[in-house]
């Protein structure tokens, strides 16, 4: 049996209702602005980390001497020695 206009446009309706609580419950919001522009940050932000991923290295601190932290992270261009990983 075919669904008429009217039941075809209610199941639409109850179908974008339910995204719609999906996003609210996953996201906090549905409004399509403030989900667009937080993917965006979040594209800047996974840019600015692999741009500091590239430009430093994470150095063990047996190799330098710093007081009460585990590792640290160097430009790589202050190396002179390019044998230190």
């Amino acid at each position: 049996m075919e669904e008429s206009r009217e039941e075809n446009l209610e199941s639409q309706i109850i179908t974008l209702y339910k995204e719609k609580e999906e996003l609210e419950l996953a996201l906090g919001t549905s409004d399509t602005d403030t989900i667009l522009k937080e993917f965006e940050n979040l594209g800047k932000e996974l840019s600015r980390y692999y741009s500091f991923k590239e430009n430093y290295r994470k150095v063990d601190t047996n190799l330098i001497h710093i007081e009460s932290i585990r590792s640290a992270y160097i430009p790589k261009h202050r190396f002179e020695n390019k044998s230190i990983r």
